[in-house]
């Protein structure tokens, strides 16, 4: 039992000794890493020196916070004296010693000098006594209520010089807009075609807004500037602002000069793409036209080959310039072609689809504008073939928009293509009975489609019987007109017209049909 008591009573002394043994070596890291972490003696937004190793048993921290307090006490009598840089040795630490008159700042060593900078300890003294005379002086002129309200005076009258900028452009740019903006609407109106000067006003109007914005930007930016850069505490932010807007002028000139070789290779081969454009133009109007005969290109097909074509040529072009392009290289760019990407790729497939169905539209030519066809039960004149989609006007002037992926699924009846010449084939029937001679209808019919004016007269119409029917004989006239659209209108009129024959002639038309003849005949009298 005793041997037990003491197994357990030692057993817990371990533990206690191996957990303060760990909180030890915790708190000698944590020393270590503190020691270890570099600290900037920075005061008056100013850094005056970074502190990379301890010294004398002090972290950097702490000797940060030893040297701002001996800053802190510097009088006003003693910022008259001379900045020093006195060379000791402490510790087998060599390094410079800073003083203000007699007053010790604080010290450097060389293991304070970062060695990836390639700075030696010469050129870390002499920055460290520049900074620390412009800490003097600003401290001394801070003292100085003359020099401070002297500043602030000038900054009064930057204040001011603000203002009326602000006023003046703002009233210039609101002037000049409108001015813009009555010369737009003072335009007369023009219905023969785009007229590029009123949108021209109308951007320049928008532009002299965004023009003005961005000098107010300007000013209100070298109004902080100045302001800042005025006074001793905040002189290093103006000065920062004041490089910043240095350093942006200088990129951007020299991202303009070096932008010059890559802009002219870009004009070169824009050149060289609308020369090739201009000579493929007159080339397809050639063939249009029909001086040149090339066995695979049609008169249908020649618009829609010239498009691709140019479509082809101009993306050869964006390939070969896009590296030079200023900015390619940049995440904008990136950023820009990856939101492309995603959009033509959620959208591709349909719209893919439709436009190899135009493909097929287009170059199997079964349709082409101004053709009356039948197409998925809608009949009437094309009006426009697209790369997506078809439009045909019916004969009640009614607009029907086919997507080219049904034409090609369903049959196309072309009424036109067969009698380019001599113009649309269209039909009427009507049924009339046993009775009348079939070579006298076949002249009434005739001579009613004659005096049709839409009606071609050459070549002539003519008359097909279609059908001996039970009760009347079905007789079918052919005609050909120019202008399709039309149909239900001449339609219209061959139908008086037929009416008006078969009334004068007193034989009756069988539609509808009847069972037995009756004993009036069916005419009518006007």
């Amino acid at each position: 039992m005793r041997l037990h008591s003491i197994l357990k009573l030692t057993s817990i002394y371990i533990v206690f000794f191996l957990t303060s043994l760990h909180s030890q070596i915790v708190v000698a890291q944590t020393k270590i890493e503190l020691s270890s972490r570099p600290a900037v003696l920075a005061m008056m937004n100013r850094d005056i020196a970074i502190f990379r190793a301890p010294l004398n048993g002090a972290s950097p921290e702490v000797r940060v916070e030893n040297a701002i307090k001996r800053l802190e006490q510097v009088e006003t009598s003693e910022l008259t004296e001379d900045i020093k840089a006195i060379p000791f040795t402490l510790a087998g630490e060599k390094g410079f010693q800073f003083h203000l008159g007699t007053r010790h700042l604080f010290s450097l060593i060389e293991k304070d000098i970062d060695p990836e900078s390639g700075e030696s300890m010469d050129l870390v003294v002499t920055k460290t006594v520049e900074t620390l005379n412009e800490l003097k002086t600003a401290k001394y002129q801070q003292t100085k209520l003359s020099f401070m309200l002297h500043e602030a005076f000038l900054v009064l009258i930057a204040t001011i010089a603000l203002i009326v900028a602000i006023v003046v452009v703002r009233r210039c740019s609101n002037w000049l807009a409108h001015f813009l903006l009555v010369k737009c609407n003072q335009m007369p109106s023009h219905t023969d075609g785009v007229h590029w000067s009123e949108y021209l006003l109308m951007f320049a109007a928008r532009l002299t807004q965004v023009i003005s914005w961005l000098f107010l930007l300007g000013f209100l930016y070298a109004w902080i500037t100045y302001s800042l850069s005025r006074f001793p505490l905040t002189y290093p932010l103006g000065h920062q602002l004041g490089l910043h807007v240095s350093k942006t002028i200088r990129w951007i000139a020299e991202s303009a000069l070096s932008a010059i070789p890559n802009l002219i290779t870009i004009f070169i081969v824009v050149f060289i793409t609308r020369s090739l454009l201009d000579l493929l133009k007159v080339f397809f109007r050639r063939v249009q036209s029909g001086q040149l005969k090339i066995p695979f290109l049609h008169f249908e097909t020649v618009s829609a080959t010239q498009r691709i074509t140019g479509v082809i040529v101009w993306g050869i072009c964006i390939a070969i310039i896009y590296p030079f392009i200023p900015g390619s290289n940049s995440e904008a760019f990136k950023g820009l072609s990856v939101f492309l990407g995603v959009i033509i790729s959620l959208g591709s497939t349909g719209l893919v689809t439709q436009l190899m169905s135009g493909l097929v539209v287009v170059y199997s030519r079964a349709l082409r504008v101004g053709d009356f066809v039948q197409v998925n039960g809608v009949r009437g004149v094309v009006t426009e073939i697209g790369g997506l989609a078809t439009k045909i006007q019916t004969q009640n002037k009614i607009e029907t928009t086919i997507p080219n992926s049904v034409i090609i699924a369903n049959s196309i009846e072309n009424f036109t293509r067969l009698n380019d010449a001599n113009g649309s084939l269209i039909s009427t029937t009507v049924t009339i009975g046993y009775d009348a001679p079939w070579r006298k209808i076949h002249h009434m019919l005739i001579t009613a489609a004659t005096a049709i004016d839409k009606i071609q007269k050459s070549p002539s119409p003519y008359v097909y019987q279609r059908a001996l029917s039970d009760f009347y004989v079905e007789y079918q006239l052919f005609f050909h007109t120019l202008n399709p659209a039309e149909q239900v209108k001449t339609l219209s009129e061959l139908h008086q017209k037929i009416q008006d024959e078969f009334n004068t002639a007193g034989i009756q038309i069988m539609s509808p049909h009847f069972m037995s003849q009756p004993h009036e005949p069916v005419i009518a009298r006007e």
